[in-house]
């Protein structure tokens, strides 16, 4: 089962679109192929109470349940106990509105981390033999059990393939430079503080100069033409000892795993030098304004400090570059 139909599916006006429709023939499907009297999904709704959820009878049945009715009483303590994880295979008759059934509920597991978020409902009529019923509550927890392990399958498909280092994860990565995102600068640093693990950190910020007169003048395809080059020209460096992100139109952000500013600086050198010969055909004077700081402890306020020092010293470096520039445009226009 798809597990985006717990949090697609929730009232009655989605019974119109195709997820639900495609669920609905699976259900009922697979309720004529076990001889099961009702079959259908339950979960809780945002009040946490126990709702249907898609049923597999005929819509034109009279005990058709629409999504979001409220699961009667009776059903109640089995249906939380599979929604706690445990499976319910109640070998009891149990007295309902509809006549004398058997019950039986499993838990569905999202694949990615186990959590439940719904449950499969399954009711035999008391009146068919026990020990068909037996058979078919065997039938129904192989089936159950063939369906965990090709989902388990796929998840293992899929985790080798994002975390296959050629794979692009789209939602960590940025999809015109191929470097980490914003979303993922949140993530690693929001895992450094949960190890305390900051105070070992250096943050260089990074902000391209003149980008927006070369988008106004000469097109935004130039203009990323600008952004890609930088952000090639900071992945030059080989050394492993740190991580880059593009977090905004022209910014970007460089974590160095330690507090060696010589270090820094060689890096910040040789990326101009790169970033000019890259762009040497194309942009003139491309330049990009940098400014680094130590962070000095592991806290969250130790590291918004250590980024604030960064900013100001990159608008810093911003303002001495455009300074630089207007003179040397005035020396240009005397000559």
């Amino acid at each position: 089962m798809n597990p985006t139909i717990f949090t697609e599916i929730t009232e009655q006006s989605d019974m119109s679109g195709q997820l639900y429709m495609d669920t609905h023939v699976f259900l009922k499907n697979a309720r004529e192929a076990t001889g099961a009297k009702y079959l259908y999904t339950a979960t809780y709704n945002e009040n946490k109470e126990l709702i249907y959820h898609v049923d597999g009878l005929p819509q034109s049945s009279p005990d058709f349940r629409v999504p979001g009715d409220l699961i009667e009483e009776e059903f109640k303590p089995d249906l939380m106990t599979a929604m706690a994880g445990d499976a319910v295979l109640s070998g009891e008759i149990l007295l309902t509105e509809w006549g004398e059934v058997f019950v039986a509920y499993y838990p569905i597991r999202y694949a990615m981390d186990g959590s439940v978020i719904g449950a499969l409902g399954l009711e035999f009529s008391a009146g068919d033999q026990y020990a068909l019923y037996i058979k078919l509550r065997n039938f129904t927890v192989i089936f159950i059990g063939v369906v965990c392990f090709i989902a388990s399958v796929i998840s293992r498909i899929m985790f080798q393939r994002i975390s296959n280092p050629h794979f692009q994860d789209i939602y960590n990565t940025d999809s015109l430079t191929g470097l980490k995102n914003r979303i993922a600068y949140d993530l690693d640093v929001n895992n450094l503080i949960q190890r305390n693990a900051l105070q070992n950190y250096m943050v260089m910020l990074a902000d391209l100069n003149g980008l927006k007169m070369i988008n106004d003048k000469y097109g935004h395809k130039l203009g990323d033409f600008y952004i890609s080059a930088a952000a090639k020209a900071l992945a030059l460096d080989s050394k492993k000892d740190h991580v880059i992100y593009r977090i905004g139109g022209d910014e970007f952000v460089v974590l160095f795993n330690h507090h060696n500013k010589t270090r820094a600086h060689k890096y910040i050198h040789n990326m101009r030098l790169h970033l000019t010969e890259l762009c040497a055909d194309d942009i003139s004077g491309a330049n990009i304004a940098v400014g680094i700081s130590l962070c000095e402890g592991s806290s969250v306020e130790h590291w918004e400090k250590a980024q604030e020092q960064a900013d100001f010293a990159m608008y810093a470096d911003k303002k001495e570059f455009y300074r630089k520039n207007r003179e040397l445009d005035a020396r240009r226009m005397k000559s």
